[in-house]
């Protein structure tokens, strides 16, 4: 989600447009998943030495390449998004006839 975020944002972003952008994101969930992309050198950190100082995080030339398949399955779930709720309404209702393992004990 956040380099498909990214992507959307143009490339970079500060920290707090970047998690307004993912609903349900927490900060903390950010920061971790930012710090992860940034050691496997999918995302840089830079800090604008400004007062105050800010941070922007952007796309590495890796982290382009390897979103462009994220983008692609995007694009597809968006194209196929009826055949997806079928599927997930035809699983939900493989769950409820399923008896639980609690019932049978």
């Amino acid at each position: 989600m956040i380099l498909h975020t990214l992507h959307l944002l143009g490339g970079s972003s500060r920290p707090g447009r970047l998690q307004r952008s993912i609903p349900g994101l927490s900060k903390k969930m950010m920061t971790q998943t930012l710090r992860e992309l940034e050691e496997k050198g999918l995302v840089c950190r830079e800090i604008h030495q400004i007062m105050p100082p800010n941070v922007e995080y952007s796309l590495t030339s890796l982290g382009k390449v390897f979103v462009e398949p994220i983008e692609q399955l995007y694009l597809w779930g968006i194209d196929h998004a009826d055949a997806l709720e079928a599927l997930e309404a035809n699983e939900s209702r493989t769950a409820a006839s399923i008896p639980s393992l609690e019932a049978a004990e």
